[in-house]
């Protein structure tokens, strides 16, 4: 099986010394991106595979038999995905799509899509024996649209660990010590309440403040500009999160754990790694906690949007919804990690993901 790949990479080459956010947009503008493809690569076989876009897509067609897309969140109302379209069209090859999402501020699936995005819809449809969605909301997004040949898969990260699943004990809360966060201050446009999130995304970054927590960023420039110390304009980035947190904290504790505590992964394995020194993770980042319970630590996405509340429930992922949560509190979050359930859940859609895949005419790893 020889693969293109399209959608969301697994790693990416940077230049020595390369501007943090010329790395991010090689990510796709999310360092959460590479978990999709790495959770989506990780449990297929292939002999051959690429993600050299400036490939020609009739050169695609001949040295290919399939092309994979590691998809996100593509049904929003702002991305035009016409280019995308044009390229698979072009390049004539069977596809495969999982973790296709859609993504607002409600569960209304009457959304409005670009011409592009809805031509993409239209072109995988064709070519996909079924796409792979990450909620049951995506499936009723395409429904409305005709197209019936989908299955709920969730996300491909979610799969990562292969037949095994996620082992993650739980400790007292009162071993917890050491705390990871992450929060995105640009998604609260798109929240299910703008206020109550802004009000929110202040205080996951206050309680960062006071627990001497790090921060992992994924999309957030001023915070990857930080993390990365060889970045330039550290100062600016220093007063944009100086002025967001206004009140939260003093400015004086705000810079010194801002320099101190914010960190950025541009390697999976990197992240992986070091996510395993954590005792919770908490945030509204759906990544930044799958990363950690693909690791073994115990985590708690504060769902937003329906991208990220739909996606939990379908896994049986710990999440609270930011209109059931009036604030943040360590110990109360803490307490609602219900990990036997999201075992048992894992349980239970590995086979029909594998069983997914292989519909698909992928091969899958034993």
């Amino acid at each position: 099986m020889k693969i293109f790949l399209l959608g969301a990479t697994p790693s990416f080459s940077a230049e020595v010394g390369e501007d943090p956010i010329s790395k991010l947009a090689k990510t796709g503008g999310n360092t959460g991106n590479q978990l999709i493809a790495r959770g989506l690569l990780d449990r297929i076989v292939y002999d051959d595979l690429s993600w050299d876009h400036s490939i020609d897509p009739r050169a695609v067609h001949e040295r290919f038999d399939m092309i994979v897309v590691a998809a996100a969140n593509f049904l929003f109302p702002k991305f035009d995905l016409g280019g995308m379209a044009q390229y698979i069209e072009r390049a004539d090859l069977p596809v495969a799509i999982v973790g296709l999402g859609a993504q607002s501020s409600n569960y209304d699936p009457n959304i409005s899509l670009m011409p592009g995005t809805e031509r993409f819809v239209k072109v995988i449809a064709e070519r996909a024996v079924s796409i792979g969605v990450r909620g049951p909301y995506t499936q009723e997004v395409l429904a409305l649209r005709g197209v019936h040949n989908v299955t709920v898969t969730g996300c491909p990260s979610y799969y990562m660990g292969g037949p095994h699943g996620m082992n993650i004990p739980r400790r007292p809360f009162e071993e917890v010590k050491r705390l990871s966060i992450n929060a995105s201050r640009d998604v609260v446009g798109h929240s299910f309440d703008k206020e109550r999130m802004l009000r929110l995304v202040r205080e996951i970054y206050g309680t960062g403040i006071v627990w001497k927590a790090d921060f992992v960023a994924q999309s957030e420039q001023a915070e990857i500009r930080l993390a990365d110390k060889q970045a330039r304009n550290s100062e600016e980035a220093l007063k944009e999160i100086s002025t967001f947190l206004a009140n939260v904290a003093p400015e004086v504790d705000v810079r010194k754990w801002a320099a101190d505590h914010v960190r950025v992964f541009f390697d999976v394995d990197d992240w992986l790694d070091t996510v395993q020194n954590y005792d919770f993770v908490f945030g509204s980042r759906f990544h930044g906690c799958m990363a950690a319970l693909q690791r073994g630590v115990p985590a708690l996405v504060i769902c937003h949007d329906t991208r990220t509340e739909d996606m939990c429930r379908f896994l049986g992922m710990p999440f609270v919804s930011i209109v059931d949560l009036d604030k943040i509190d360590v110990a109360q979050l803490y307490s609602r990690v219900g990990l036997g359930s999201l075992a048992r859940r894992y349980q239970g859609l590995y086979p029909a993901y594998t069983r997914f895949l292989s519909a698909n005419k992928l091969i899958v790893k034993n």
